[in-house]
């Protein structure tokens, strides 16, 4: 057996050094130690093994050529050592031995070193040859930490970036239970690296809950909800604040640091509306005493303002000085132009010619501002003061409200104004062209002032709620009937903007990535059993073949046909949005739709999707105060999943709660998916839920009479039953 202190000659132990992995602090020793006194070490940062195919090729090199490259190890004793970087060649090794290739103490060359340096050594060597799992990675850095080396040491050792090591420590900071999702694979590194937009634990965990039954599991989906309650700070509102405003005030950002690209999120949406609400009532303080009122709105649809009148402002002679810079502006502007259409431009020219029409249109502005209102006609007007798409300051000046608008002279009038210089001007005020309701609030207020419904949630709550009405009005040939004869009326007889008379096209409505919304409820289950039953045969054959046979349907297919079709036009919407379809909350209200019935808020379509203080609110409501105070306790996964069970059908078998309390919490719904008007429209309210009474059906007895209902039968003018 050879001796562990014989050193290789000089000529092997230059060879092994140069191939070898280096010592890093110094101390260290070349030895050719037996391989049977050699052992994998717990150090070694690699926890994921190698593929087989890369393991047998490995092998097969050995059995070749021998062994290219030292092993590092760390004395455990003075006959054992545990091997720190190289175990995939020891176990190749002690495979040959097993087969009888090479004896059992086959001379192994090994770099002994400080057991101190082990962590590094092994994540060096295994970062430069056959590659780590990333979660193996992220590990030996996280521990290189905190052993006390710094990240700039990490970088030079590895002869990587600073920002590299940043970026795999950022990775260390995943949950656990995320990482080791990632070690099964469970999920891939983009997944992983998409968590890292927050470092709260519990957040991270309350996402992975919620995407890990989905079909795919998309970095893009755990961006979205980790963000759905914060605004991007290239939005209209997070412009408008700033991020340096944001964040003096305490405002938490979350950014990408794997997507320079990426627009940083503002997780504090309560404090950036705020902020945005001060600054835009800091901008109405000039206007406030000089109109007749003043409004700011952190949003406004565009299409609103034409729900007022107007009134203009006084022409005067344009500023000189502003006119002159104009006046140049333009020639400049032509000259430039006229040299080769830019060609010859040099950088400055370039970036000249390119600032002008933007200058242009601020003087503009500058000489529209200086125009001013008459005073009558400032005493009936106001000013609404919000936030452009480009998240500037939009003043909206001038705007009367009908009930302000003056009444028109009479005849008389006329001549007794013309005849009496004395009497003031009356105001001339530019008719509304909209007779859509003046809005008298914020658009989005009706949404924020549930606490805790974000952007996204909202849109979902709506797509959940189309789907419903959709799977209602498709079974229900009148309803869809009078409401597909309704569009086209709007539309072929130029009541609505596009008046192609019979030029109609439906466009089934689609909620883009939401299909996991619709799976295996009971409108889902309602449409499929509706489809299978469609007389579709028809759409197989050419046309115009295709029409005859359609046409020779018995009444009743088409009937199905017709009311399928129109189902699919629903729009999405809530009955709170600020300014909701009366036609949309008609329909499903003469349907009678039991929303409650077809869906029941659980941890992942809600509450694990609003704000803590939002669901103890509830529950302290709804259920009671020691229930909602257990609550608070918990955390936010453990939070959603009992409020899940709480307000489920099965709520009083699972939770034991009395019946009034199972009343309320079984039919308790978001504000806004109820349909207004409907029977059920009172259990809307938070705590205003009536008690069970015998009549109310429960889903699945709703979804065993929709299948069972024949079609309706047509309106009597079309089935030749009218007088």
């Amino acid at each position: 057996m050879a001796k562990t202190t014989t050193r290789p000659n000089p000529t092997t132990s230059k060879k092994t050094e140069a191939v070898g992995s280096a010592a890093p602090d110094g101390g260290a020793d070349i030895r050719m130690i037996p391989l049977d006194q050699l052992e994998p070490s717990q150090l070694n940062v690699r926890k994921v093994a190698a593929s087989a195919s890369d393991d047998a090729e490995l092998l097969a090199s050995i059995r070749e050529t021998g062994i290219k490259q030292n092993l590092v190890v760390h004395a455990l004793s003075e006959t054992r050592f545990a091997v720190d970087a190289g175990g995939r060649r020891l176990k190749s090794l002690k495979q040959l031995a097993e087969d009888g290739v090479i004896p059992a103490d086959h001379p192994v060359p090994c770099l002994v070193e400080d057991e101190r340096n082990a962590i590094l050594t092994s994540a060096t060597e295994n970062l430069q040859r056959a590659a780590m799992h990333p979660a193996d990675q992220f590990e030996a850095f996280d521990k290189m930490i905190g052993e006390g080396r710094s990240e700039d040491e990490i970088a030079l050792k590895f002869g990587v970036s600073v920002d590299l090591v940043r970026r795999r420590l950022k990775l260390a900071r995943v949950a656990p239970e995320i990482i080791e999702r990632f070690r099964a694979g469970d999920l891939t590194l983009e997944c992983v690296m998409a968590f890292t937009l927050t470092d709260d634990h519990d957040r991270q965990l309350a996402v992975w809950n919620a995407v890990k039954g989905g079909y795919h599991i998309h970095p893009q989906s755990i961006k979205r909800q980790l963000t759905e309650t914060a605004h991007s700070a290239n939005s209209a509102l997070g412009r408008f604040v700033g991020i340096e405003a944001y964040e003096a005030a305490g405002g938490v950002l979350l950014r990408d640091l794997f997507d320079d690209r990426a627009s940083a999120h503002m997780e504090n949406p309560e404090l950036l509306e705020r902020l945005a609400i001060e600054k835009l009532q800091a901008a109405a303080k000039p206007f406030e005493g000089t109109w007749k009122w003043v409004e700011v709105h952190l949003s406004v649809d565009y299409g609103a303002f034409r729900s007022f009148g107007r009134v203009y402002p006084q022409d005067i002679e344009p500023d000189p000085d502003l006119l002159a810079e104009e006046e140049h502006l333009i020639a400049r502007e032509e000259e430039l132009a006229a040299q080769n259409d830019g060609e010859d431009w040099t950088d400055a020219e370039t970036e000249e010619y390119y600032a002008i029409e933007p200058r242009l249109r601020e003087i503009e502005a500058l000489q529209r501002e200086r125009q001013p209102f008459a005073d009558a006609d400032r005493a009936i007007a106001g000013v609404v003061l919000t936030i452009g798409h480009d998240g500037a300051l939009r003043v909206e000046k001038g705007l009367v409200r009908p009930e302000d608008i003056p009444a028109a002279a009479m005849p008389d009038e006329d001549s007794a104004d013309a005849g009496d210089a004395s009497s003031p001007a009356r105001p001339h005020v530019t008719p509304p062209t909209s007779s859509t309701p003046v809005p008298t609030s914020d658009p989005a207020a009706t949404l924020r002032k549930a606490d805790g419904i974000s952007a996204s949630l909202a849109d979902d709550l709506r797509a959940t709620r189309q789907h419903i009405l959709r799977a209602h009005l498709a079974a229900d040939f009148e309803v869809a009937f009078d409401a597909m004869l309704y569009a086209l009326c709007e539309q072929a007889l130029g009541r609505s903007y596009g008046n192609e008379a019979l030029d109609i096209s439906i466009r089934p409505f689609q909620a883009q990535d939401r299909e996991v919304l619709h799976a295996d409820t009971v409108a889902q289950k309602m449409l499929e059993a509706l489809e299978q039953d469609l007389a579709t045969d028809w759409m197989k054959l050419q046309k115009p073949e295709d029409f005859r046979t359609m046409s020779a349907l018995p009444i009743a297919d088409k009937q199905a046909l017709f009311a399928w079709a129109t189902g699919l036009a629903v729009k999405p919407q809530l009955s709170s949005d600020n300014r909701p379809s009366h036609i949309i909350e008609e329909i499903g209200a003469r349907l009678d739709v039991d929303v409650a019935a077809c869906w029941r808020p659980s941890a992942q379509n809600y509450w694990g999707r609003v704000n803590k203080g939002h669901a103890v609110a509830t529950a302290r409501k709804l259920i009671g105060d020691d229930y909602a105070e257990d609550r608070n306790r918990e955390r936010k996964g453990d939070l959603a999943a009992a409020m899940e069970r709480a307000f489920a059908e099965t709520a009083g078998e699972t939770e034991g709660f009395d019946a009034a309390t199972v009343a309320k919490t079984t039919r308790w719904l978001p504000d806004g998916m109820v349909f207004a008007g409907a029977a059920e429209a009172d259990a809307k309210m938070i705590g205003d839920a009536p008690e069970a009474e015998e009549g109310d059906v429960p889903a699945a007895d709703a979804l065993a009479e929709a299948e069972s209902n024949e079609p309706s039968s047509l309106p009597a003018f079309l089935s030749g039953d009218a007088a």
